[in-house]
């Protein structure tokens, strides 16, 4: 008996910090403010490791992903030799959803960021909830997260709400040190 109130106990106070950290509130002025990547910005272009390859934005702002999107811009994720970044410039992911409040926190210090590392680091942002394949293949098991991409590196990610000061930290470490 005292085992299943033990057990119960741990049930409600692990749904209550899910609830907290992930309320179910539908904030959807976070995708109101992001601007859709437009095609003509996109033109394809020769590259001798690549026949084609996607002209990045480099203007320092957010730029919303779908799935198809992701596999085009950063990398495919069937590809038998493993994630490899197809970008010429560092970039940072941010896997969201539109429930999340947490995301919709992380979201808005990328927006404000995003400015400074213009033309250094490219910010994206993908709904996990319309890229399951993504998720999946990123064994995505809570959110925010944050995938760190650079030529030729390997892939860095961080779990969880970061303020101005850490994103730009770990922004610095991951992508820009040599």
């Amino acid at each position: 008996m005292k085992t299943q109130k033990k057990n119960l106990v741990l049930l409600l106070i692990i749904t209550i910090a899910f609830m907290l950290s992930c309320g179910n509130a539908n904030n959807n002025t976070d995708n109101a403010a992001l601007e859709e990547p437009k095609t003509d910005h996109y033109a394809l272009l020769k590259d001798s490791g690549r026949p084609e390859r996607i002209a990045e934005d480099l203007s320092g702002r957010v730029i919303l992903l779908s799935e198809q999107d992701f596999i085009e811009r950063i990398t495919a994720i069937d590809n038998p030799k493993g994630f490899q970044y197809l970008g010429q410039t560092p970039c940072v992911v941010d896997l969201y959803a539109s429930w999340c409040k947490p995301c919709g926190l992380l979201s808005e210090n990328l927006r404000t960021l995003a400015p400074e590392y213009q033309g250094k680091v490219i910010f994206y942002k993908l709904d996990i909830d319309k890229a399951r394949e993504v998720a999946y293949m990123f064994n995505v098991q809570s959110i925010p997260m944050l995938l760190y991409f650079k030529p030729h590196g390997k892939i860095s990610s961080t779990v969880g709400y970061l303020n101005k000061d850490e994103l730009r930290k770990a922004i610095d470490e991951y992508l820009l040190n040599p």
